[in-house]
C-alpha cells in the first residue's frame, strides 16, 4: 500500500525460474493460490477504490473481458490500429461529456494519477521556462495535496512548497499567495483530497493563478468521475473544473469511479494553447519521429477498452445509480459509526471518510485489531484517524467493518490490543 514499508524479502529454496515449462493447468492453479492469499472482496473495499475492481458489479466483469480482449494491443502504434484509435477517441469524447469539459479541451490517457500529476508539472515547467524564463522553478500546493507532487518535484529538481492548511483542513489560499514568487510555475488544489475527502476552494485558487499568472492544476484524480453525478443527484459541491477561468489542467482517474481496469487515468488541458507545452516528440535517433500519448511509451489498449465498455454499458443512468449508492454507503457508515463510543466520523465532501479517534486512543493499536480481523483500512496521521473509501459497496461490506471496529475499540481501551498487533503488517 505504500504505508507500511516495502515488500518482504523471501528466502527461496532452489531455483524459481523452471528448466522446463509447466502445464497451463499447473500455472493457473498456482495463480489461484496467489489470489487466495490476497484480501477478499468483502474486506478490500474498505481500503482503496476498486481494489478488486468492485467485483460484485456486472460492469466489473465487462471491464475485465474488454481488458483481456485488447490487453496485448500497444496503443503506441495508433496508425496501425485504427480500431483502437477510434475507440480511444470515443473514450476521450465521453470523458469530456461526463465531466462537462468544453469541447475544445484536450484529453490524454496516462498510466495513473501519478503520471497525470507529473504531466501537469512538466507542462507548467515548460511553460514557465518558455514564457517567463524561469530556470529554478517552484510549485505552491496545500499540505493535503497528493504526495506524488513531492515525488515528481524530487525527480525534476523543482522546489515544492507545501503550505499548512486552514482550520477547515482545506487549502489556505491567503497563505499560498504569500508563498508565490517570481519562480513559481504552478499552484494546485484537490477535488477532493485523499487524506480528508475535502474539496479545496478551486475558484479562489483559480483567481490567484490568474492574478499572478501561474499554472493552475486541479487534482481530480480521486473524485473526477463521481463529482458530476453526485452534483446531479443534488449534492452541493464546490465548483472545481474548467468553469473556473484560471484552471489550465485537470487530472481524473478512470480506474477509480470511471470503473475501468487499472491502470488508466487522464490529464486534460483546457485547450491546445496549454496542451502545446506538454507535447514532446523526439527524432534525434536512427528511427525518426517518436511521439507518445503521455510520458510512458508502450501502453496497453486493454484498460482503454475496458473504459469504453463500462462507459457504454452504464451510461449516465448507470453512473448516477453508482454515485447514489456511494452516497447511501456514506450515510450508512455515519449512522452506524456514531453509535460506537471512542470514535467519530469527520465531515467529508466525497470519496473518502476519516474516522477520528478520541484523545489517547492508539491509532496503530486500532489498526492492528482491525487487521487481525481482516478489516483493512488506511491511516491518517494528522490528526490520528483511520480512512475508508466510499464506494458503491454492499451493506455487508459496511456492516462487517463497523462490527469489527465496535469490537476493537473497547479492547484497545482495555489494553488487550496494542501496536504489537499491527507489526505483522509493518
Amino acid at each position: 500500500m505504500g504505508y507500511f514499508g516495502g515488500e518482504q524479502a523471501l528466502a527461496f529454496e532452489g531455483k524459481v525460474f523452471p528448466d522446463k515449462g509447466a502445464t497451463k493447468e499447473d500455472v493457473m492453479q498456482r495463480l489461484s493460490d496467489f489470489d487466495a492469499m490476497d484480501v477478499t472482496d468483502i474486506y478490500s473495499h474498505n481500503t482503496i477504490q476498486s481494489t478488486t475492481l468492485m467485483s460484485h458489479l456486472e460492469a466489473a466483469e465487462i471491464a475485465k473481458d474488454a481488458n483481456r480482449m485488447f490487453l496485448r494491443r500497444n496503443y503506441l502504434y495508433k496508425e496501425l490500429l485504427p480500431g483502437c484509435t477510434k475507440m480511444g477517441l470515443e473514450v476521450k469524447q465521453m470523458v469530456k461529456e461526463m465531466l462537462r469539459f468544453p469541447e475544445d479541451a484536450r484529453v490524454r490517457f496516462t498510466s495513473g494519477g501519478s503520471e497525470s500529476l507529473y504531466s501537469a508539472i512538466a507542462a507548467a515547467k515548460e511553460w514557465g521556462q518558455q514564457e517567463k524564463g524561469i530556470l529554478k522553478p517552484n510549485i505552491v500546493v496545500p499540505y493535503s495535496i497528493h504526495t506524488a507532487f513531492s515525488k515528481w518535484c524530487k525527480y525534476a529538481s523543482i522546489e515544492i512548497k507545501r503550505i499548512p492548511l486552514g482550520d477547515d483542513y482545506r487549502a489556505d489560499v491567503a497563505a499560498m499567495e504569500k508563498a508565490i514568487n517570481r519562480n513559481t510555475i504552478l499552484i494546485a488544489g484537490s477535488a477532493p483530497c485523499w487524506p480528508y475527502g475535502l474539496f479545496d476552494d478551486i475558484p479562489a485558487l483559480g483567481a490567484l493563478a490568474e492574478k499572478h499568472n501561474v499554472w493552475m492544476h486541479v487534482d481530480g484524480c480521486l473524485g473526477g468521475f463521481q463529482s458530476p453525478f453526485a452534483e446531479k443527484l443534488g449534492q452541493a459541491l464546490p465548483v472545481w473544473d474548467f468553469r473556473v477561468p484560471g484552471v489550465r489542467s485537470i487530472s481524473a482517474d478512470l480506474h477509480k469511479h470511471g470503473y475501468s481496469a487499472k491502470p488508466l487515468s487522464s490529464i486534460t488541458f483546457r485547450n491546445t494553447e496549454w496542451e502545446q507545452y506538454y507535447c514532446c516528440s523526439a527524432s534525434d535517433w536512427p528511427d525518426g519521429l517518436y511521439s507518445t500519448e503521455a510520458i510512458t511509451g508502450t501502453t496497453s489498449a486493454g484498460p482503454i477498452a475496458s473504459a469504453w465498455a463500462v462507459m457504454k454499458f452504464l451510461g449516465e443512468e448507470g453512473y448516477l445509480a453508482l454515485a447514489k449508492r456511494s452516497m447511501e454507503v456514506k450515510q450508512r457508515y455515519l449512522e452506524k459509526i456514531s453509535a460506537i463510543d471512542g470514535v467519530e466520523c469527520f465531515p467529508s465532501d466525497l470519496c473518502t471518510m476519516t474516522i477520528r479517534l478520541e484523545k489517547g486512543l492508539d491509532l496503530f493499536a486500532v489498526m492492528g485489531g482491525l487487521f487481525e480481523r481482516q478489516s483493512y483500512c488506511l491511516p491518517s496521521f494528522q490528526p490520528p484517524a483511520i480512512k475508508i473509501v466510499l464506494d458503491p459497496v454492499t451493506d455487508e461490506v459496511v456492516d462487517t467493518f463497523v462490527r469489527d471496529l465496535a469490537e476493537v475499540i473497547p479492547l484497545v481501551k482495555a489494553g488487550e490490543i496494542s501496536i504489537e498487533n499491527l507489526k505483522p503488517w509493518m
